[in-house]
């Protein structure tokens, strides 16, 4: 799996269109916490509900701060 993401990580960096992978923990059902931690480097928790994954990826439509990079975000 990790060889598989390296390979999508290389076909990315090489387009031209404006992207963000975002890396995740355990994602569990639930509902919206509103807490967030972000991090570029690693998994900054071991869970993550699938309303703030939700939250974090809509609230990327608008925002630069993640584009053409890789955050790990969690709860």
């Amino acid at each position: 799996m990790i060889t598989d993401k390296k390979k999508e990580l290389a076909l990315l960096t090489k387009s031209d269109i404006e992207w963000t992978l975002v890396r995740l923990p355990f994602v569990v059902e639930g509902s919206e916490t509103g807490i967030i931690k972000e991090n570029l480097t690693d998994v900054p928790g071991r869970t993550m509900t699938n309303e703030d994954i939700a939250r974090f990826l809509i609230n990327q439509i608008d925002d630069t701060k993640y584009v053409r990079r890789t955050p790990c975000i969690s709860n």
